[in-house]
């Protein structure tokens, strides 16, 4: 019989995380979701109640090893192993570098890039004792670059040449290494933004309409299945067209 795979999620409440959630939960996957607010998580227990589905959901930090800590012992312990990371955390203060507070662009690096290493450090030698495993590390195409949110760029814009090193480092150990860059996506950092902002996220998608998580959630469905076992270090971009494409006219 095949051994159930497990996977661990950050951010895993709400948004892409939960579309993630309940994405891996429903293909029959063993799945840990945590996420810092309360109420998110309620609501994440709620949805995947609705979907008939089963996952633990916990509160954590992900700019704290010790929640860190409790959350990949506690995964490890309930189902004894680890297979799956998908860090997806993240925090996006808005501002250019003039109006961007130091507090501001800690934050950006806290939760976008440093809790994707203390959580990476954490979880892999549990992936490595399970034989190999799978990474996904959710970037933007804000780390491109872009207007008025220079600290979120700029951390964004780590988590390629990190992972990338990541899945150089340890390929040898089985564990496979890659990026989801999402596009212009509804979530909880875009679902509020004015009707004329969301019109550009339409004409900037391949599919002319808006990202939904559950788009993201579906590469993220694919990169960690064993179709894409021979996969790793690549950077999928999803839900967008290059800039040169987008410019070039009407479609």
């Amino acid at each position: 019989m095949e051994r159930k795979k497990i996977a661990l999620i950050s951010g895993g409440t709400y948004g892409i995380g939960r579309a993630i959630t309940l994405t891996l939960a429903g293909l029959g996957f063993g799945v840990v979701a945590f996420g810092i607010d309360r109420a998110q998580g309620e609501g994440t227990r709620e949805a995947l109640q609705a979907a008939g589905r089963e996952a633990e959901v916990l509160e954590g930090d992900v700019t704290s090893s010790a929640d860190i800590a409790r959350v990949v012992e506690l995964t490890v312990r309930r189902f004894g192993h680890l297979d799956v990371l998908c860090n997806n955390a993240g925090a996006r203060p808005v501002g250019t570098i003039v109006e961007t507070s130091e507090a501001q662009w800690d934050l950006a690096f806290a939760v976008n890039i440093r809790g994707m290493f203390l959580l990476t450090k954490a979880a892999l030698p549990h992936m490595i004792a399970a034989g190999g495993g799978c990474i996904v590390n959710t970037a933007s195409t804000s780390g491109y670059g872009g207007a008025g949110h220079i600290a979120y760029c700029a951390a964004k814009g780590a988590i390629i040449p990190f992972s990338k090193s990541l899945a150089i480092d340890h390929a040898r150990d089985g564990i496979r290494v890659n990026v989801i860059v999402p596009g212009f996506t509804l979530t909880g950092m875009t679902e509020n933004w004015p009707p004329e902002i969301l019109a550009i996220g339409r004409e900037l998608s391949v599919a002319r309409r808006i990202g939904h998580p559950q788009d993201i959630a579906d590469a993220v469905a694919f990169l960690v299945s064993d179709a894409a076992k021979t996969i790793s270090g690549a950077v999928l971009e999803v839900g967008w067209l290059p800039k040169a494409m987008a410019e070039a006219g009407p479609r």
